[in-house]
Formats: C-alpha cells, structure tokens, sequence
C-alpha cells in the first residue's frame, strides 16, 4: 500500500547542541518543511513581558500543557506540507522531559499528548559541543542529564533513533545519512499492472492452459516431485480440458491480460460444485483462481476475485465455495481477506501423490 504521510524525523536533545541549525539545513537538503521549536518562542514572548511588568518569568504546569499541544498542532498542519519528511525540532514527548527538568517529576497530561507523537526516526543531538549562550539558555550545568534522560526514555519505549555526534560540521552529514537509511529500507509501495480483467472466448483454451501450467509450477514445483507434476499439468491443464469448459454453460471463466502486451496473466473458473462438503442448493465453486507470481498483490488477483464473486451472485448462489492446499498460507490469506472461512476437508491427487486441502465458503 502506497504510504499516505510524511516520514517525521525529530530532533531532540540538550540546550545549544545545534538542533535548531540541523532542522534548518536538512530541510533546505530534502526540500521540505520544518517546524520549530514552540517552547522557545513561548520562553521569549514571556521574557519580553518581563520587560513590561518588572516580573521574573517562571514556568507553570499550563505552560508546559499549552507548548505540548501548539507544538503537536503545527507539526500535524506541516505534514500537509511536507516532501516525504518532517523534519522537527523537538515535540509533545520532549516538552514533557522539559517539564522533568524543571519540576523535577513527570506531568500525566503532558505524557499523554507526547504518548500521541508520530516519529519515524529520532536524531538525538549529543552535548559533546561547547554550550553557547544566546541570553535565554540555563542549562548548561544539565546537559548531560537531559542527554542521558532522553536516552533513557526513548531506549525504554524503543523508538528508532540515532545519536549525532562530534563537531558541528559533520553532524548534517551524520543526519542525512540517517535519513536516507531509513527511507531506503521502508516498504516500497505495493506494484501495480496496468491490466484488464474479460470474460475468456472459446479461442482462449490454450492460453488459459499455458497460464494453469505456469501457476501449477511457480506455486508447488518445490513440493511436488517432476514426475507428478508433470503429469498433473498434462491431465488437467490440457487445451481439450479448457474447451470443455468454455462450452459448458454452468461454467465462467475470466482472463486476465497485460493491458500493454496483452500477455496472459491470470485466470478464474467458477462452475458447479464437486466438492466433499454439505452443499446448499445453488452454491458455486471458484475452481481455480491463479495469476503469476510477479503480478501478486499488483491488482489482477484481488480483480478476478471480484468477478468470481459477482458471477456467484447473480446466480443466485447462497455461498461461494473453493478448495486450497492446507499449506498454502499466502492463498489462505488472501481468501481469508476475501470472507472465505473453514468450511471442511478434501483430499487432492497429484500425479501418484494426494495431499490434504481445506474447503473453504464465502456467504454471499
């Protein structure tokens, strides 16, 4: 599935370790957008009223609640905005070990708007820097506290993170690379075939077959001896044996086509049933459903299945029944997402060789 939202990268870390520069920079190198540090601007708009009322600003419980939810407010308004990473300077669960700092005990509230965070990665900016005075800093004699405590938290609740160390110009680097490892070994969007789904013509028999062969071997070729499968193939995907089935009327059968080659690729067959299971009148079977191994989860399968079901229906059929090797736990899945469930037990001849299959109904 095609991911729908932005890679947060956030940066946490001790006063004066870079951060703020290091958000700058990488989002300048990913060509994103960036979300500042909300505490730092609420601490300067107070210092500023200092000025104005003769007070010694001094930090309340509300303050800390209020910097927790601006902070997760504008980073979530970001994320619109974002190319494939967010990059943060700090978040909801840092302002909550900055409350710790200060309080020296944990905030309830502030924990559960932190609890909320979305991160991807944490770049944690180590104190292995000289700490620079901009007027507004006082935590110089606890940076290597706040470093350890962050730390702590983050390995205790497993989040994935890298530490950013030594002189500032080679943190970017450091940075960037973290970031590209991560987009690197994220999933990669499901594949797609450009495909078109039609009803198989009597014309179709033989490739029908060469499609039979081809799924018959890709799926059990490691499980099944040559001999058997060999013979397996020949009996039951025989062009005669599709042209039986295209000319029987209780019979539908679907092909699935490369829609740019039109190269076969997959197909379905629902018929009447010949199942081992207590039947209801006017049940259907899906007697076969197969597309090749490189089109699985791009569209053809889940597309043939639809049609199989929708036969059924208007039909008239109560359920719709198939039959599966008991081992073949992708198929299982993949009917199971479908509403199939446990519906019995058949025994299935392979050649000279039988294995044990589970029967499964879908209730229409």
């Amino acid at each position: 599935m095609a991911r729908t939202r932005p890679f947060r990268i956030v940066l946490i870390g001790a006063e004066s370790t870079g951060k703020t520069t290091l958000c700058e920079a990488l989002a300048a190198h990913f060509e994103t957008v960036w979300v500042p540090e909300y505490g730092r601007e609420h601490w300067e708009k107070k210092i500023a009223e200092q000025g104005v009322h003769g007070e010694i600003p001094a930090w309340t419980d509300d303050d800390f609640v209020h910097i927790a939810e601006v902070q997760k407010s504008r980073e979530n308004e970001a994320a619109a905005r974002a190319n494939r990473v967010l990059i943060c300077d700090t978040n909801a669960f840092a302002t909550a070990t900055w409350f710790e700092r200060y309080a020296g005990k944990r905030h309830p509230p502030v924990d559960a708007i932190g609890a909320r965070d979305i991160v991807d990665l944490y770049l944690i900016a180590c104190p292995d820097v000289p700490f620079v005075q901009d007027g507004v800093r006082d935590g110089e004699t606890i940076r290597e506290w706040m470093h350890i405590r962050f730390l702590e938290l983050i390995r205790g609740n497993g989040s994935p993170h890298v530490l950013i160390t030594g002189a500032y110009d080679t943190r970017l680097p450091q940075a960037i690379a973290a970031i590209n490892t991560l987009l690197a070994l994220a999933p990669k969007p499901a594949p797609t075939t450009p495909f078109i789904i039609r009803r198989a013509a009597e014309a179709d028999a033989e490739r029908l077959g060469h499609i039979g062969v081809a799924t018959f071997v890709e799926t059990y070729g490691d499980l099944i001896d040559g001999a058997n499968l060999s013979a397996h193939c020949t009996n039951q995907h025989a062009r005669s044996l599709y042209e039986t089935y295209l000319a029987d009327p209780t019979c539908a059968l679907w092909l699935a086509e490369h829609a740019e080659t039109g190269a076969p690729i997959g197909y379905a067959l629902n018929c009447t049933p010949d199942l081992p299971v207590p039947l209801e009148p006017g049940d259907r079977e899906l007697k076969r459903i197969y597309a090749l191994s490189r089109h699985h989860g791009a569209g053809p399968g889940r597309a043939l299945m639809e049609a199989a079901i929708a036969e059924a229906r208007e039909q008239g059929a109560p359920r719709l029944l198939l039959g599966t090797y008991q081992d073949n736990a992708r198929a299982i899945a993949f009917y199971t997402r479908h509403g199939f469930s446990l519906a019995g037990t058949r025994q299935f001849r392979v050649g000279e060789r039988v294995f044990d299959d589970i029967v499964m109904a879908k209730r229409l």
